[in-house]
């Protein structure tokens, strides 16, 4: 694909992803292409500043509702998760976050100056009965907190243990918080508590009142990990745009991309097959840039 397609359509597909994910959150004018997929809150506001550099509009429209609607955010987890973004996303993060606080009393991170964008008075409170929206609904009930995190991961996979690691790095919360949180549902007979001493002792928890949740927070919504396709996200249109036009320089550029987001890639569960070859290794590498946002944007039915 040649360098200008490739861009645009990275960058197209990027935009899609932000639009579908904030119409759920009650954006208007874009289809909604997530209804069954757990929004993730805090990833996307972080994303969407440097989105924003080519969406005025949903940049706009972003800053609307969150100063309406600033009481769903988690400052902590925007600081958690701010700390593993690269410096183009923490510098416009920082603008748009200073922009919010021009407007409303928040401890949002990030350094700058606040951006020219007005309030448009169009946003609306969330429909907390959108499937999608489970991790705005368990935070109306338990709080903008860590036990709100917990359980919007446990909740699909009731049968499943827990350690602390593994859900502060799905939460992004600290592992101190995450544990104190475990520890206090366990008391409450929420969770069920296990020791594995092959792994050095480590306490593993499972939920234990999985119906009695359902009952108060809906069904289990799939939690897809926003956190780090849009850190793959972001850096594909960096790529995309930066990437040098000989193929041979390019094709380092794609595998010090795939070393850079190789934990990342984990997460998510793709990794490019590249053949052998400059031109081989270029051509896959956009195949497969523009099918996983294409998965991640709802267009595709086959997740990449």
């Amino acid at each position: 694909m040649p360098a200008t397609a490739f861009s645009a359509s990275v960058r197209d597909l990027a935009l899609e992803v932000a639009w579908s994910l904030w119409a759920e959150l009650g954006l208007s004018g874009w289809t909604r292409r997530h209804t069954d997929s757990a929004v993730d809150l805090e990833p996307l506001i972080i994303a969407t500043p440097r989105l924003g550099e080519w969406d005025v509009r949903l940049l706009e429209e972003a800053f609307d509702w969150c100063v309406l609607n600033s009481r769903f955010v988690s400052a902590v987890r925007l600081r958690n998760l701010l700390g593993a973004a690269d410096e183009p996303t923490r510098r416009s993060f920082g603008a748009f976050a200073a922009t919010v606080r021009a407007q409303k009393r928040v401890s949002w991170p990030g350094e700058g100056s606040p951006l020219s964008l007005r309030v448009t008075g169009r946003s609306e409170v969330p429909d907390l009965r959108r499937p999608a929206l489970q991790q705005l609904r368990l935070r109306a009930i338990l709080g903008v907190s860590a036990r709100a995190e917990i359980i919007r991961w446990m909740l699909p996979e009731p049968s499943r243990f827990f350690g602390v690691t593994d859900l502060a790095n799905r939460t992004a919360y600290g592992k101190d918080n995450i544990a104190d949180a475990l520890e206090m549902f366990s008391l409450a007979g929420i969770l069920t508590r296990t020791t594995m001493t092959t792994a050095g002792n480590q306490k593993l928890f499972r939920l234990d009142a999985g119906a009695e949740l359902v009952a108060i927070a809906g069904a289990a919504t799939p939690c897809p990990e926003w956190a780090a396709r849009f850190r793959l996200l972001l850096g594909l249109v960096a790529i995309a745009s930066d990437a040098p036009d000989d193929r041979a320089a390019r094709g380092a550029a794609v595998y010090a991309f795939l070393q850079e987001f190789r934990h990342d890639l984990a997460r998510v569960g793709t990794f490019p097959h590249l053949g052998q070859g400059v031109e081989a290794v270029n051509d896959d590498f956009d195949r497969w840039s523009t099918g996983a946002l294409r998965s991640w944007a709802g267009l595709d039915a086959t997740p990449r």
